[in-house]
């Protein structure tokens, strides 16, 4: 008898579980959302569990509901309904005209978990304060304070490349590219003298490497739980190795910094200057009257320095590399690009400084064609914070409710991009972008909360691609075949196979 009744009630469990799933997975036709065919426990992210990829996952998406003409797909995370925006004005108006609406990225962070609570991450009235705070430390002005210490690296780059050229090996160039930026990143940041060009093996290097892995299941835990439920049982999205290395190198650069007054034309410059006075200091020594209302403070500094960190060297390695894989395959245009590089080093007497940097104009183009092709992050997620009625439908996004801003999609959308696969720097000549919505581009998000590091990340990539083409000729190796696809469980976009491509040097 007890079997027969243990039997009946997992048999009603069972019921109630089908018709809750059956009831939920409604949610978006209920609303006049087109939406797909959810399965039982999935949802929607089976083929993301099988190990497909972000990228391709939405890109399909975007495609197959593009076509129908639909402003938006309703798609369902487990049971959790989501939405991904595929129509450009809807789109515009969700990143830039009502992004109040839409103000959070809705990843995970938590206070406990000190190294997430950067503007990245953060939402709400801290994410606007933090957000005045640091915007006086991304202007052009201070880019170009900062280029010596990026050019500075670039000897090493050229000669790391130049050993796999004598050698007559292929260079992987997605590591050499990453071990230059980590250089980079780490002198402009914190002042220090990482050397991964020398040492590959350095623990600033090995952090980067770690970070980036890609981990589908913790991508799914952060996606799936409330972030309060998981700082609460102290849930790390980092080891411990990574937190206690990191913290102590920007406390000890504080702390030092701070006791001796070193003075330095980098990121940790500024923000201390924030600490101290609320706002930046003048060349001339007298504080910027456009003073924030609090300082920073040192757990800010921290945090923020990770995300420069983590951000500065990824988004920055993969964008050269999808430059130099481009051109490896677009002969005629590396040529292009090669000869403007060398005119305008000419006329700087051979030196590559920021001004020169500035002249290259259709270096430019190849970057922007770059991020359009291979956007570093092809999908952005964001978080709806109150509800939201879509203009012109009855149909209205709850609070709370995860979007997709399909990245990938309208970067490859032949409406705004007529042979999207094709490599072709001219699309972003001035005729050209005035044909298409401005926000048909937006590697670095758009809108108020696009990526107040855009400017150094693309100055890394100019940097790195002015340094090697004077001097070598790329081609794909033969061991690098096609397909190339898209590794999985990362919010990055990089391919699954090493970027394997011959250098040689031109005489």
């Amino acid at each position: 008898m007890a079997l027969i009744i243990a039997v009946g009630l997992l048999l009603s469990i069972i019921l109630l579980y089908c018709v809750y799933s059956k009831w939920k997975f409604q949610h978006w036709t209920r609303k006049g959302v087109p939406q797909l065919n959810p399965r039982l426990f999935f949802g929607d992210t089976l083929p993301l569990v099988r190990g497909q990829a972000l990228k391709d996952f939405h890109l399909g998406l975007y495609q197959k509901f593009k076509s129908t003409g639909a402003k938006c797909v309703g798609i369902y995370n487990a049971h959790m309904p989501e939405l991904v925006p595929i129509d450009i004005i809807l789109l515009k108006d969700i990143m830039v005209k009502d992004y109040s609406y839409f103000s959070s990225h809705g990843v995970f962070y938590h206070e406990k978990n000190v190294l997430t609570s950067h503007l990245f991450n953060i939402e709400g009235q801290s994410w606007k304060e933090r957000r005045t705070k640091l915007t006086p430390v991304f202007t052009s002005a201070k880019m170009k304070q900062m280029f010596d210490t990026v050019a500075s690296k670039s000897p090493g780059l050229v000669r790391l490349v130049g050993l796999s050229a004598d050698a007559n090996k292929p260079a992987d160039i997605k590591e050499i590219l990453s071990r230059f930026t980590t250089d980079v990143i780490s002198g402009a940041a914190f002042g220090l003298e990482c050397k991964s060009l020398y040492e590959p093996d350095n623990m600033f290097r090995a952090i980067g490497k770690e970070a980036f892995e890609p981990n589908a299941l913790k991508l799914y835990i952060e996606y799936l739980f409330p972030r309060q439920l998981l700082g609460s049982i102290g849930y790390q999205t980092f080891s411990s190795r990574i937190v206690s290395y990191f913290s102590k190198v920007v406390n000890e650069t504080i702390q030092y910094r701070e006791k001796n007054n070193v003075q330095r034309n980098d990121f940790m410059q500024l923000m201390l200057q924030l600490k101290q006075h609320g706002s930046l200091v003048k060349e001339d020594g007298s504080v910027d009257v456009k003073k924030t209302e609090t300082q920073i403070t040192d757990r800010e500094i921290l945090s923020e320095s990770f995300l420069m960190f983590l951000a500065g060297h990824e988004t920055s390695s993969s964008t050269s590399t999808f430059a130099l894989f481009a051109l490896s395959q677009n002969q005629d245009i590396q040529e292009k690009v090669r000869n403007e590089i060398n005119e305008v080093l000419e006329r700087h007497n051979g030196k590559l400084g920021y001004d020169a940097l500035m002249e290259m104009e259709y270096l430019d183009k190849v970057i922007r064609e770059t991020l359009r092709k291979y956007p570093t992050v092809p999908v952005i997620p964001r978080r709806c914070t109150k509800d939201y009625q879509i203009k012109n439908t009855n149909t209205v996004i709850d609070k709370g409710t995860r979007l997709y801003i399909p990245v990938i999609g309208v970067h490859l959308d032949p409406e705004y991009y007529p042979d999207p696969e094709r490599f072709d720097p001219e699309r972003f000549s001035p005729e050209n972008k005035a044909k298409r919505p401005d926000i048909a581009w937006m590697p670095f998000g758009e809108g108020p909360r696009q990526c107040l590091g855009m400017r150094f990340g693309l100055l890394q990539s100019k940097v790195a691609l002015a340094s090697l083409l004077p001097t070598f000729r790329f081609t794909i190796n033969k061991a690098m075949k096609p397909p190339y696809i898209a590794d999985a469980g990362t919010l990055v976009y990089m391919f699954k196979q090493d970027v394997l491509l011959d250098a040689t040097r031109i005489n």
